[in-house]
């Protein structure tokens, strides 16, 4: 069970003996244990052999590597160490609340010094310590506190930690409620059959009180409102980690509570805080006598009650002992080696579909009532045992399996894993959800499968599909070790191809099929600013009937129309163009795994529609051919058919992508920055950065730009700023020939 004992002491003060005593060393981890592990005795200046202390880095990292182990699986631990350290303690202390552990201190540091220092003397010569170190122990035990909320006890009051048995006799009855699965209706008519809930009579619930039923918001309503009554135990189910994530913001492993349980309890305006408070009510299992006989209710069974229930781990009595298949197993086991008068009630698995009374003394109450089966509970009281079972109306039939559904969807395992990376984002928009990689994750160059596809990745979470996509996030030459240059020679696979890359936004534009109409979205959201200038550029560029042929042909074939907006009225970047315009990229499938139409078949469908595809520039045969094209392209004069452009886009035969900016655009988009700072300051920090004449003659100019009257509405986009200088300099210029 979920109890951890730490034993404080100083070296010789028979905290090892005392374990082996009382028959704990199965569930001690030990210090000194481990760094024998690490490193056999070693000899010492003195002739004796001792432990080394060389290794406690790799000892205590250890140490609580196992300790988290454990706690995982909720298994009675004991620490041996000295623990003299309040720092030390408080780490133990933080750990035990995280898993929800009862913590005890066995204090051994009223022994006197002395006794322990004899003690010591008498030990195996590796394990003693000098005198020095025990002295050094008692200070730090005189000052170092045991932090508060730590229950302390004496080395002869262990009895008084252990699990025992509890006398329900005087409640008039014990009622034990199966495994409620989302079904409200169901419970609530058990309870009213019954009177409701009374204060003379004892309620257990077994656990798995969420997911796969359609009432889940009620039932966690219904057991936080009864949280706090004394005669209420509600025991903790496998499935009631997944609320516990939920409530504290992280993600879990469960497709059914991710996909289907997670957006009704966000959308029920369940305070979080409540189902924590909650989370932390639920046992893990009753043990009592009623009358003459003895029950043990747990989620999942046990196979026997052993002498000591604190030392059976709560995974097990969450997830049942042996197989999930074994549970008529240990019915036959727990009646054969158990007392005529022990009995035993449990749910979680029944996949036999075997009756509430498994045997005369064991109880089953999984009865699949989530799927229109019974909510089954058991009612103990001077009568004897009461079988019930409460048939339930409101469900939802399983899905046939020929239909997809979220659970079932091979893009559910890809959701759970983006929702649970903290560098992805998630904006939800009714059943439809965003996925972007963070800005942390950008700054901090935090690249891998999952922040890399998430880009521009729109999802159904509903329905289990991707609803639009635009690329996995790729860099440009010299940006990551894979892009470097000289790597590109093994890695590009020719022909390559370099796509002439527009400045603009990106956006996206799919079928919405909740209204039979356009998604359309820029990369991370359909709702703002980017999302509805694309959509009014598309309205204005496209007619009416090529809008419905798109909206066809997105919906027929599955797809994404991927674009560059350029808006030179709401958005001008660092390319000035003469109007606004839609460049279509490519046409990319709506799946998870990146693939796209060929380049042929994507601009035989812009024209079709009227749209205006990516432009070509060339195609590169050889890495000479590629090498000569890269040194030209880099020449700070270099135009495109006699226009200056960001730059290229690189696709090579296999598909791997890479890009590259120009130069006049790399330096019109750093003067932006020095623009912006000039404009707001009147000055910049760093005129080191200014490394040209038009770098320097720009910044004396723009910067005059701060004392005029009002700097505040001084345009701040590059595109305007560089014409007025241009106009200015040409201006000075006439002047000067005057």
């Amino acid at each position: 069970m979920r109890v951890l004992l730490l034993l404080r002491g100083s070296a010789g003060c028979g905290k090892s003996t005392w374990i082996e005593q009382n028959g704990l060393k199965p569930y001690t981890l030990s210090a000194d244990d481990i760094r024998l592990l690490c490193q056999s005795p070693v000899l010492q200046v003195d002739g004796t052999r001792g432990i080394s202390q060389n290794n406690d880095g790799t000892v205590w990292k250890t140490l609580f590597s196992l300790l988290e182990i454990r706690m995982q699986k909720g298994e009675f631990t004991v620490i041996d160490a000295t623990n003299s350290k309040t720092s030390e303690m408080n780490r133990y202390k933080n750990m035990c609340e995280t898993y929800r552990y009862r913590m005890y201190c066995v204090d051994f540091t009223d022994i006197p010094i002395e006794e322990v220092k004899r003690r010591n003397a008498g030990r195996e010569e590796f394990k003693r310590v000098s005198d020095d170190v025990i002295d050094k122990m008692y200070s730090r035990f005189a000052t170092q506190k045991i932090p508060s909320g730590i229950t302390v006890i004496k080395p002869d009051e262990l009895d008084s930690i252990w699990m025992k048995k509890r006398d329900f006799s005087q409640y008039k009855r014990i009622h034990h409620i199966g495994d409620v699965h989302g079904c409200y209706t169901a419970l609530m008519k058990y309870l009213d059959d019954n009177g409701g809930i009374k204060d003379d009579e004892f309620y257990i619930f077994t656990g798995d009180y969420i997911d796969r039923g359609v009432e889940n918001a009620e039932v966690v309503n219904f057991l936080i409102s009864i949280m706090d009554r004394k005669n209420v135990l509600m025991l903790e189910g496998n499935h009631e980690r997944w609320l516990w994530l939920w409530a504290n913001d992280c993600t879990g492993r469960s497709k059914e509570f991710e996909l289907v349980t997670r957006p009704i309890l966000d959308a029920s305006g369940i305070d979080k805080k409540e189902v924590r408070k909650l989370y932390r009510r639920f046992g893990q299992c009753a043990y009592y006598s009623y009358g003459d006989n003895v029950y043990l209710v747990t989620h999942a069974g046990l196979s026997v009650i052993p002498d000591n229930l604190t030392f059976v781990a709560t995974d097990q009595m969450i997830h049942g002992v042996g197989a999930y298949n074994d549970f008529e197993k240990i019915a036959e086991t727990f009646y054969g080696k158990m007392p005529a008068n022990y009995y035993q009630i449990h749910g979680h698995r029944n996949t036999k579909l075997l009756p509430v009374r498994v045997n005369d003394r064991v109880f089953n109450l999984e009865g699949r009532v989530e799927y229109g089966g019974e909510l089954r509970c058991v009612r103990v009281d001077a009568d004897g045992i009461h079988e019930v079972e409460i048939h339930n109306d409101v469900f939802k039939a399983p899905e046939i399996q020929e239909e997809q559904t979220v659970t079932t969807s091979s893009v559910a395992d890809v959701i759970i894993s983006l929702r649970g990376n903290r560098y992805i984002q998630e904006k939800t928009f009714g059943n439809i959800s965003s996925f972007n990689f963070t800005s942390k994750a950008f700054n901090d160059r935090v690249w891998d499968e999952q922040t890399t596809k998430a880009r521009g990745l729109y999802i159904d979470t509903f329905k289990g599909r991707v609803a639009a996509r635009a690329y996995d996030k790729f860099f440009n030459i010299n940006e990551r070790p894979e892009t470097k240059f000289d790597m590109l020679q093994n890695k590009l696979q020719f022909l390559v191809t370099a796509y002439v890359k527009e400045n603009g936004f990106l956006g996206l534009v799919s079928y919405d099929e909740y209204n039979d109409d356009l998604l359309i979205a820029s990369k991370s959201t359909i709702e703002g600013p980017f999302a509805g200038w694309l959509k009014d550029m598309i309205y204005e560029k496209v007619t009416p009937e090529n809008i419905e042929n798109m909206k066809r042909f997105a919906k027929d074939n599955n797809v994404t129309f991927v674009f560059e907006c350029v808006d030179m009225k709401h958005d001008p970047h660092i390319i000035e163009y003469p109007e606004s315009n839609l460049y279509l990229l490519d046409i990319v499938y709506n799946q998870i795994n990146y693939a796209k139409y060929d380049y042929d078949a994507m601009c035989d469908t812009a024209h079709r529609f009227g749209l205006t595809p990516k432009k070509k520039a060339c195609e590169l045969a050889t890495w000479q051919e590629f090498y000569d094209w890269y040194y030209d392209i880099l020449e700070d004069d270099y135009e495109y058919n006699g226009r200056v452009i960001e730059g290229f886009v690189i696709e090579d035969s296999a598909g791997y992508m890479t890009k590259l900016k120009l130069a006049y655009y790399n330096f019109w988009k750093f003067m932006r920055t020095i623009s912006h700072e000039a404009i707001r300051n009147g000055y910049i920090k760093k005129t080191s950065a200014l490394t040209t004449p038009l770098a320097n003659e720009y910044y004396a100019w723009v910067r005059k730009l701060h004392d005029t009257e009002d700097p505040a509405n001084v345009p701040r986009d590059i595109c305007t700023l560089r014409r007025w200088f241009y106009n200015d300099m040409k201006q000075a210029e006439g002047d000067s020939l005057i």
